[in-house]
C-alpha cells in the first residue's frame, strides 16, 4: 500500500489506478437514444423507396408475373446496402468520441430494426394500394419479401464498413497518434 502525505496509506495503490477514467467511457445516453431513433426512422424513407421503386410495386410490373419477385428482393437490397453505407459514413467520424463502442452497437441494432420497418411498411404499403388479382394463384403473388436475409444486408454492411474503417485507422496511426485523437476530441 502506499503511503498519503498524512500518513494514511491508500488503497489500491496509484499503480492499479483505472487508466482510463470512467466518465471517459460511457456515452450519453441522449446519444444513443438519437443513433438508435434515426437509423431506426430511416426504415420508414427505405420502405417507402421500396414500395415506390420495386417492380410489383407502386409504378410499374405486377405480382402475377414470378419473374419480378427476386428483383423485388433486389430492389430492397440494395436500398438496404445503401443505407447501411450511408449511416456508416455518418458513424464513422464518431468512433474516436466518448462511447463510441455503445454508439456503434445502438446503431447496428437501429439499422436491424429500421431493415424491420421496410419491410413491413413496403407490405402494408403493398396491401393496401397494390394489384391483387381477384383469384391469386399463390398469396405470394401480393406484395412482399421472399428472401428474409435481405434484411441483414442494412445493419451488416454498416457493421462491416465500420469494423473496416476503423481497424484501418488503427493501422494507420500508432497507439500514442490514438491517445493523442482521443484527448482532443
Amino acid at each position: 500500500m502506499s503511503q498519503r502525505p498524512n500518513g494514511a496509506s491508500q488503497y489500491p495503490p496509484a499503480a492499479y489506478a483505472q487508466a482510463v477514467p470512467a466518465d471517459l467511457t460511457a456515452a450519453p445516453p441522449a446519444s444513443l437514444i438519437k443513433w438508435f431513433s434515426l437509423t431506426a426512422v430511416a426504415g420508414v424513407v427505405v420502405g417507402g423507396l421500396w414500395w415506390m421503386l420495386a417492380p410489383s410495386g407502386a409504378f410499374y410490373g405486377s405480382g402475377e408475373d414470378v419473374s419480378t419477385w427476386l428483383p423485388r428482393d433486389l430492389v430492397l437490397a440494395g436500398l438496404g446496402l445503401v443505407a447501411g453505407i450511408v449511416t456508416a459514413f455518418l458513424l464513422l467520424p464518431q468512433r474516436r468520441r466518448t462511447g463510441a463502442a455503445f454508439k456503434v452497437l445502438v446503431t447496428v441494432i437501429g439499422c436491424a430494426v429500421g431493415s424491420i420497418i421496410a419491410w413491413q411498411l413496403g407490405t402494408l404499403a403493398g396491401a393496401l394500394w397494390g394489384h391483387t388479382p381477384a383469384h391469386p394463384a399463390s398469396d405470394s403473388i401480393a406484395f412482399s419479401l421472399r428472401t428474409y436475409s435481405v434484411l441483414a444486408i442494412w445493419p451488416g454492411s454498416c457493421a462491416l464498413i465500420l469494423f473496416i474503417g476503423t481497424l484501418g485507422s488503427l493501422l494507420r496511426s500508432s497507439p500514442e497518434d490514438e491517445r493523442n485523437a482521443a484527448a482532443h476530441s
